[in-house]
């Protein structure tokens, strides 16, 4: 649908550095051999997405919030200690994940980026999207398109690539799936991932149990459907959106069917970032301040 690939004279991703396998098993982690710790922080950046996996001393950032955030997300970054990014996910095009993309690429150095199939949707035509890959070009930095199965290891932590979208004209429906499984937590995302991305999952097949969920699409109606949310299961489910939104996310179905499974619901938009490790064998979530 999108013609010539949007990466044609972008660095390969150097298949060395990764393996694809099936998806590791989602289990009950309960700690480290090594003592390395695994944290999320799901950073308050509005109606927007951010999300930083720390494991050990490496750091996976998926997503970039808009660009009226790009500030703060620099700050909130070089605060958890960030100077490298060891890979950069941009889960879709869309501007409220990739606004401050270009910035973070300025910023810091990052090791490799993993991109939407494109091959799936129409070429995005914005500055922002074009920013983004002429950062990317200018710093030389290796690029790979997601497919399922993928994997990219942090530590003794692993991203899998669980899905790569399906064929559209919505950029929400292109979004990348994946779970990122360590000794201490099992973390699943979708992006902004609606029904045809959750559907294509559950046909797949693959395991998507996790005890870490961020609700797709910012807690929208259309996503977190509830057939999917029965594999999922989380024990904490994250939903990032802006104070007072447009949009009215999260939806009071999607809170509703998130509370039907037992899930503990945290928010950006009343509890600011929020950050989930494992303390004394209990997982746990704390937050920047306390819901009004």
């Amino acid at each position: 649908m999108g013609g010539p690939s949007p990466w044609e004279g972008l660095p390969v991703f150097e298949s060395s550095s990764v393996s694809a396998s099936s998806p590791a098993s989602s289990g009950a982690p309960s700690g480290s051999a090594s003592g390395e710790t695994t944290t999320l922080r799901f950073l308050d950046v509005g109606q927007a997405d951010a999300t930083l996996i720390q494991q050990g001393s490496g750091f996976i950032l998926i997503d970039a919030a808009d660009s009226a955030h790009d500030e703060e997300l620099i700050h909130d970054l070089q605060a958890a200690g960030v100077q490298t990014i060891d890979l950069l996910v941009m889960t879709h095009p869309h501007a409220d994940h990739i606004g401050a993309m270009a910035d973070v690429l300025e910023t810091f150095t990052v090791k490799q980026v993993l991109l939407p199939d494109f091959d799936k949707a129409p070429l995005p035509t914005t500055r922002t999207f074009e920013k983004v890959l002429e950062q990317i070009e200018t710093q030389n930095i290796p690029t790979v398109t997601a497919e399922p199965g993928w994997t990219f290891t942090l530590g003794e932590g692993t991203l899998t690539v669980l899905g790569a979208g399906v064929e559209t004209k919505d950029y929400n429906e292109l979004s990348i799936a994946g779970r990122f499984d360590s000794p201490d937590l099992t973390y699943l995302f979708t992006g902004d991932g609606e029904s045809g991305v959750e559907q294509d999952l559950l046909d797949s097949g693959v395991n998507l149990s996790a005890q870490v969920y961020k609700a797709g699409h910012h807690g929208s109606s259309t996503s977190s459907g509830e057939k999917f949310l029965s594999y999922v299961r989380p024990q904490i489910a994250i939903i990032s959106c802006g104070v007072d939104n447009e949009y009215g996310h999260p939806n009071p179905e999607t809170l509703d069917k998130l509370n039907a499974i037992g899930a503990q619901i945290y928010r950006t938009d009343l509890q600011g970032t929020i950050t989930v490790h494992r303390v004394n064998g209990q997982l746990q979530a704390e937050t920047e301040k306390e819901a009004a």
